[in-house]
């Protein structure tokens, strides 16, 4: 489906047994297709812009926490950070798409579920969103992010997996 494993070495930090993590194969987007592609019709430079990563399916019979998420190749011209996890719960009806920087001020943004593991149960729908913010330095933010990247743990075993979405700030590639 949309989940395309990367293998990330990471010497010395104890994360598993082997002290490295692992190609993921547990999670899917929750039905968003192949890819989606999500951009602007302006863009600002020095204004931030948040794009929504791929609902996340736990496809596996084991549960995971997700402990990292991170947007895949930005281009130089991006800088990216911070992260929010929300629960739409908490906002009720905004989920996928792309927002500008008046969306970290929505009520239900204050409520943020990255400062800790989330925790997705076996073969279940994630009820929390991650969102990362962007924001170009040069006008236009030329380029693309790839995806996003989450980082999470079954068991012992720390896993990198992503899932594949095609974010721009560049507006000549808005739809």
């Amino acid at each position: 489906m949309l989940a395309a494993g990367a293998v990330m070495v990471v010497a010395g930090l104890g994360i598993g047994a082997s002290g490295a993590e692992a190609a993921g194969q547990a999670l899917a987007g929750g039905g968003e297709g192949a890819a989606y592609s999500l951009g602007f019709r302006q863009v600002t430079v020095g204004k931030g812009y948040w794009f929504t990563c791929p609902t996340l399916e736990n496809t596996s019979s084991a549960p995971i926490e997700v402990i990292d998420v991170e947007l895949i190749g930005p281009p130089a011209v991006w800088k990216t950070g911070p992260v929010r996890a929300v629960s739409l719960t908490d906002v009720g009806v905004l989920g996928l798409g792309a927002y500008d920087e008046t969306f970290a001020k929505e009520p239900g943004m204050n409520k943020d579920y990255s400062t800790k593991p989330v925790r997705i149960a076996p073969g279940e729908l994630s009820p929390i969103h991650y969102y990362l913010r962007a924001e170009p330095t040069t006008a236009p933010g030329t380029g693309r992010a790839e995806g996003c990247r989450f980082t999470y743990r079954s068991g012992q075993r720390v896993y990198v997996e992503d899932l594949e979405a095609d974010f721009s700030l560049d507006p000549k590639d808005a739809s």
